[in-house]
């Protein structure tokens, strides 16, 4: 069963690209554009660290054998300002991302391609270091027509994101308006679309600040219910997540697991009725020290 496969490599690149998702039937914008980048960011640190060169992905299946015809690779150049991804496999064919990062450990660039298709992002930021635009110019290799879209990030005095507009193809604008709590933490995201709301996400946090639900209102069951669930270890890594399938009544769970210095070694993919649905596992390569 090779369905956990895709739902990984789309759960892997996540992080990768911190995509705009313009596929997604839902926003979740504070989510994907800041929440991802930040992991993102987070994980080229811990490379750098650790003085990662290389890590090699093994996918395996629910019975433990490994996916046939699967290749991950994921290197960093030797001052971490380029990470590159390569992905084969039967099920997704070939893919290669590239992600361009400041000398600060900022994302400011990424690329994924494939046969048919190439996706280039561009990440700006403001004097304070936080993200101002993200813009994304999507294609075919076959065909000249050009998909555009981007996010414009604006925050009030105290640094909380206040509002964004997703501008498709330079006419087309959804305006996105964000509330925050007394601890600067965005708790609210409203899509405007044409001066109608047409979609509330919420977002809830521990006692330590840390991201813990992403809820969405279903207007088919009439009730609030989450896309994303998070649990956190004592060390403040994520060591499982939910996500709910579209429509509410399935959902996936991953299990992660780390070594001593901060590095994740294995995912676990659980369905829910928590049996194993596959599981991919990291081996990393370092320089001495």
């Amino acid at each position: 069963m090779k369905h956990h496969l895709s739902l990984f490599l789309r759960h892997l690149f996540l992080p990768l690209t911190a995509t705009l998702l313009v596929q997604y039937g839902t926003a979740q914008y504070y989510y994907h554009d800041m929440i991802l980048i930040s992991q993102n960011q987070q994980q080229l640190q811990a490379y750098k660290k650790n003085k990662i060169t290389q890590v090699k992905l093994r996918s395996f299946e629910a019975d433990g054998q490994p996916t046939e015809d699967f290749f991950c690779e994921v290197t960093p150049n030797s001052n971490y300002t380029q990470v590159n991804t390569i992905t084969k496999s039967d099920l997704t064919g070939y893919s290669s991302q590239t992600a361009f990062y400041k000398a600060d450990g900022q994302l400011y660039r990424s690329t994924d391609s494939s046969k048919e298709t190439v996706n280039k992002y561009e990440y700006n930021y403001n004097a304070d270091g936080r993200l101002t635009s993200v813009l994304n110019i999507s294609g075919g290799l076959t065909n000249t027509m050009q998909q555009q879209e981007i996010h414009e990030w604006k925050y009030n005095d105290k640094g909380c994101p206040e509002t964004m507009h997703r501008i498709k193809n330079t006419t087309d604008t959804t305006v996105v308006k964000f509330v925050c709590d007394s601890l600067g933490n965005v708790t609210e995201e409203e899509s405007w679309y044409r001066g109608a709301s047409k979609e509330k996400i919420y977002y809830y946090y521990d006692s330590l600040n840390r991201l813990t639900d992403v809820v969405r209102f279903h207007p088919r069951l009439a009730r609030l219910l989450p896309d994303y669930m998070f649990e956190y270890n004592d060390k403040a890594q994520l060591i499982q997540m939910i996500t709910v399938q579209q429509g509410g009544n399935d959902y996936i769970v991953w299990q992660y697991a780390y070594t001593e210095n901060g590095l994740r070694t294995s995912e676990r993919c659980l369905n829910k009725q928590r049996k194993p649905v596959g599981k991919i596992t990291y081996q990393y390569i370092s320089r001495s020290k």
